[in-house]
């Protein structure tokens, strides 16, 4: 299946040196894995041959094919770190135990991280393809959540060839850009029947290293990152509120109606409500596990089967379970970051924030400037004790940042009277006159974009080629008009369309911005370049006459090339530098009356 696109491994220039490739004592190929410390390999269950009983008992052969001249091992499916697919395709994870350690130092970096919406990956799987058993690379971005309980993460491969097939499951999905493991993929789905333009829909999925850790906790020490939740654990026996959890639920589940801010009370002593509260988001963290067990949970394993399944929930192979569930559970991974923020400052609360997006703050401000440049932040967070944070408004201030990129927040307070609850409030809830004096602050910001687009052609009009600029202010200001006319101006429903589009307005300043940014460094290396020019121009003009006037037409011809509009900037280095050369030639000789 359109095998001329694919990319063999030793045609790649970064090699993943925990990438394994596993199989029968006979040669014959099962599948991928990852190289955990020294002497583990994760992979996923169904890659092993399996009788049904209690785990395989069987010997499978494990190479680290990442690193040259190592020799196949011998392994074995560890005791307890066996977890076949469960009757509605949960689980399916198993950890091999390697007959000989090998060198820890090529162990998979994995690593916690919320499966942020377009974040691009890779992965290297092992196809019974003629020519491409040593491996070889499909690439992808994430979707989102999916699967049995939303366990899974859906891919979108880059293209319709570098969908997974057998020969992949167990590999390691990787992020482009860190070269972290993210994940461990699973299953695909290549739906014929799919309105798609070639016909077919190709989709392939991953589950993500938190989800492992949660049926294989002895790989824990092994993952970087910080845990997404850090709420207490729910005491064992600990009363409920049946109707709050219901609510929570359907918040998490982000139905309809619920709002993007949401600002609760939990006082001091309501013991039955923040059970519910930690209950609630430890069902929805991928790797917690809630006390009681999950609703639903069948722990009966199935025998394998294909890895071709049909959406996951449904099925084309007729093999998945579905079931009802209790309607106070959110889905898996419907929670990217919840913390207690008492006692918290705006910057350790960012940097929580940054760790999970998977960025690298590296600044004093704890990554707190960072968001004024990040587009979107798809992530769910719960923050409770926010009136008791260092300074409690300003963290609900830098929430509504978050909102306005796309994050949806639960904001947790103890105190009914806090003044930063009554300004949470205000954010979740505004008034008319609010929500007016946020169009307004929206307003000026296009005419801020409008000012900065003129400045954008001013300084793109002086370099060569000369770069298109966005045209953002004009169509903005058309939305705007649009959203001022909007028949749900004022209730609750128009919330996420004003923060969505107040999200769009910085989105458009920062594409300008970056245009400026472009224009300025082509400004900015002219004007070094005529600088150099003149400089060497003044050790010229020390020189005779003549001399002068033999390197002229070179000077000329850069001068003109420096201050027309736009300027050419490849060639007029290229005439600076002959310009350059000619006064060298001169000055390093002579004056011309003192030659022999």
């Amino acid at each position: 299946m359109g095998e001329e696109t694919e990319v063999p491994v030793n045609g790649h220039t970064f090699e993943e040196t925990w990438r394994v490739r596993i199989s029968t004592p006979g040669g014959d190929m099962l599948g991928a894995g990852i190289l955990v410390g020294a002497d583990s390999v994760l992979t996923c269950a169904h890659v092993i041959p399996w009788d049904g009983g209690p785990q395989p008992t069987a010997e499978v052969v494990a190479e680290l094919v990442g690193v040259a001249g190592t020799p196949a091992v011998r392994a074995r499916v560890a005791e307890r770190c066996w977890v076949p697919e469960l009757a509605d395709s949960r689980g399916d994870v198993a950890l091999l135990r390697l007959a000989e350690p090998q060198d820890a130092r090529h162990a998979a970096p994995l690593h916690r991280v919320a499966p942020s919406p377009g974040r691009a990956v890779r992965m290297c799987g092992f196809p019974r393809t003629k020519g491409l058993a040593d491996g070889v690379w499909f690439r992808a971005t994430i979707a989102g959540p999916s699967g049995p309980r939303g366990e899974w993460v859906q891919l979108f491969p880059a293209t319709p060839e570098e969908t997974v097939r057998p020969g992949f499951s167990g590999a390691a999905v990787t992020d482009a850009e860190t070269h972290r493991v993210l994940g461990m993929v699973v299953s695909r789905y290549d739906d014929r029947s799919s309105a798609a333009p070639d016909g077919k829909l190709h989709l392939s999925y991953m589950i993500p290293i938190e989800t492992v850790v949660r049926y294989l906790p002895l790989i824990g020490d092994h993952v970087t990152g910080r845990r997404g939740n850090s709420l207490p654990p729910v005491p064992s026996g600990a009363p409920r509120d049946r109707e709050f959890a219901r609510w929570l639920a359907r918040w998490f589940r982000a139905a309809e109606g619920t709002r993007h801010i949401e600002a609760i009370v939990i006082k001091k002593g309501e013991a039955a409500r923040a059970a519910t509260l930690s209950r609630a988001v430890a069902l929805a963290d991928r790797e917690v596990v809630a006390d009681p067990p999950l609703p639903g949970a069948a722990h009966t394993p199935r025998l394998p089967s294909p890895r071709s399944p049909g959406p996951p929930g449904g099925g084309t192979n007729g093999h998945v379970v579905t079931r009802a569930l209790d309607d106070t559970v959110p889905p898996v991974g419907s929670v990217d970051l919840a913390l207690d923020v008492s006692g918290e400052t705006v910057a350790l609360f960012a940097e929580r924030v940054a760790d999970r997006l998977g960025l690298r703050t590296g600044g004093g401000d704890g990554g707190v400037g960072r968001f004024g440049d990040i587009r979107a932040v798809p992530l769910t967070i719960v923050a409770e004790g926010v009136d008791y944070a260092a300074d409690p408004v300003a963290l609900v201030e830098f929430t509504d940042l978050l909102a306005a990129r796309g994050a949806r927040l639960l904001l947790v307070f103890r105190n009914p009277d806090s003044q930063s609850l009554e300004l949470a409030l205000r954010m979740a809830d505004p008034s008319k006159d609010e929500i007016t004096a946020r169009l307004d602050r929206v307003r000026d910001r296009i005419e801020h974009i409008a000012r900065r687009e003129r400045t954008a052609y001013d300084r793109v009009a002086l370099i060569a080629p000369v770069r298109p600029v966005p045209q953002e202010a004009a169509g903005l200001r058309l939305d705007l008009t649009g959203l001022r006319r909007d028949p749900e101006l004022g209730s609750r429903r128009f919330l996420p369309k004003l923060a969505a589009f107040e999200s769009a307005v910085e989105s458009g300043l920062l594409r300008v911005e970056e245009a400026i940014g472009r224009a300025e460094a082509g400004v900015a290396r002219r004007n070094e370049l005529r600088g150099r020019l003149e400089a060497f121009f003044a050790l010229l003009a020390a020189r005779s006459l003549e001399e002068e006037q033999a390197a002229a037409p070179l000077y000329r011809a850069a001068h003109n090339l420096l201050f027309q509009a736009p300027c050419e900037l490849a060639e007029a280095e290229r005439a600076v530098e002959l310009f350059a050369t000619a006064v060298r030639q001169h000055t390093h000789r002579p004056r011309g009356g003192d030659r022999p």
